[in-house]
């Protein structure tokens, strides 16, 4: 049985029925995800890395105790997984490292951040694995702000301006969000059997517009009790934004160096960027609640 479903605007056919994104009638698809043998490793390869290589036209990646994936030219999924391994595993892979992958093969960067939407334009959340982009995502969103993606954000060029194509209405977040938010752990699927972490809904709180980006913050924290949001400005900016690719070593091993400098730079020019740093020794909601107070997102 094949399942059609759609994130980042690609219709993908998938004989995975994956939870996080929303079914479509049966049609055309710009992606097929089927079950297969994936090989041992690639043909001419041109860069290896920790559980993945990459030639010209396929990407290898392998998650031990998940599944292997063979992406072929940002059109065609392999997934071979690993005996015991569940679909809500191979689905969170699916959905980052491999969506990220797919993106570069069809000259879409693929940045590290939540986003929502502000006006006409959209606003990213970066930082660090665990530095609280989702946690201040759904914040927003208690705010009435809309969502357009909570991990992997989706950058291309259009008439002259960056912008974010939106992922899936669906978001990861801990437990202690959970019960923070008062959301009920018994309706959201759990992303993988050994950790508290849950995929939650954001179907009723989600932007499916691709909108220019406006500003980023980089979340980060520190020891000492202080708050502080500071911009970034010049040449300074670039670099900030290379640091914050999702899944860095991919577009080297993609060859997409040149995409990546040239999407980078416009958006260095586009945006206003914002570095956040936090105590550590303040909660995150009180911490974010300072955040709206401080910034122009009040």
């Amino acid at each position: 049985m094949n399942y059609y479903l759609k994130a980042f605007d690609l219709v993908i056919k998938s004989e995975f029925p994956f939870q996080a994104i929303s079914y479509l009638e049966k049609g055309f698809f710009d992606v097929e995800v089927v079950k297969g043998a994936c090989p041992i490793s690639l043909e001419k390869s041109i860069y290896q890395g920790v559980n993945f290589e990459a030639n010209e036209h396929a990407f290898l990646l392998k998650i031990p105790t998940v599944a292997n994936f063979l992406i072929q030219e940002g059109k065609k999924v392999f997934i071979e997984p690993v005996e015991g391994a569940e679909n809500r595993e191979i689905e969170l892979f699916f959905l980052g490292s491999v969506m990220a992958v797919i993106l570069l093969q069809r000259d879409i960067l693929p940045f590290h951040g939540s986003a929502f939407q502000k006006g006409d334009k959209c606003i990213i959340i970066s930082g660090k694995s665990g530095a609280g982009k989702s946690t201040l995502l759904h914040h927003f969103v208690k705010q009435g702000y809309k969502a357009l993606t909570d991990d992997v954000a989706a950058l291309s060029v259009h008439e002259d301006k960056i912008v974010l194509t939106p992922s899936y209405p669906s978001s990861k977040i801990w437990n202690d969000i959970m019960e923070l938010y008062e959301y009920d752990e018994k309706d959201n699927l759990q992303v993988r059997p050994s950790i508290r972490k849950y995929r939650y809904s954001l179907e009723k709180s989600f932007c499916y517009q691709s909108l220019p980006v406006e500003a980023i913050y980089i979340l980060s924290e520190h020891n000492d009790t202080t708050f502080s949001c500071t911009e970034e400005k010049g040449i300074n900016k670039f670099s900030i934004l290379q640091k914050n690719i999702y899944r860095p070593f991919f577009p080297k091993a993609l060859k997409k160096e040149k995409l990546t400098f040239s999407i980078l730079n416009r958006l260095a020019q586009q945006i206003s960027l914002f570095r956040i740093i936090r105590s550590s020794s303040i909660k995150q909601h009180e911490a974010f609640n300072r955040f709206a107070q401080e910034t122009m997102l009040k």
